[in-house]
């Protein structure tokens, strides 16, 4: 009985994070390059006006680096992705076309010291929830830089 409850547990696991058994880490590679570039044309367009040219926030706006990295961590990517399409920018939110706000996330993503990878990142929630976002360690991301 007790073997088949960790069995159970193990599999709920997760389920429970929002993520599939079958889904996979931002640590793996989930956008490409191109996909960051072209979100980092968007994000000076549409979102540097608020979070900075270096995404480093204002008074009233936070940045989105560090500490955005850390509120969105262990979150199934659809989340940030979702959040996103809805309230911003905030001066037209929701007006971002679903492949806009995935390149914009591909930015975060590499500005965060995320890797690239081979596939560009999904315009789809449905995918977007099997994809956990982990943050990178501290050595990482200073080798990243």
């Amino acid at each position: 009985m007790v073997r088949h409850a960790r069995f159970v547990a193990i599999l709920a696991a997760p389920l429970l994070l929002g993520a599939s058994p079958s889904g996979t880490s931002t640590l793996k590679g989930v956008y490409t390059e191109d996909q960051a570039q072209a979100g980092a044309q968007l994000y000076a367009t549409r979102c540097a006006m608020c979070h900075g040219r270096l995404l480093e926030g204002t008074f009233e706006t936070p940045g989105l680096q560090n500490r955005f990295i850390v509120n969105w961590s262990k979150a199934p990517l659809s989340e940030l992705y979702d959040y996103l399409g809805r309230a911003m920018p905030q001066f037209a939110p929701g007006s971002l076309k679903p492949d806009e706000n995935a390149k914009i996330v591909a930015y975060l993503l590499k500005a965060n010291a995320q890797p690239a990878g081979a596939k560009p990142l999904p315009a789809d929630t449905a995918a977007l929830k099997r994809i956990l976002l982990e943050p990178v360690s501290a050595k990482a991301a200073l080798k990243a830089k």
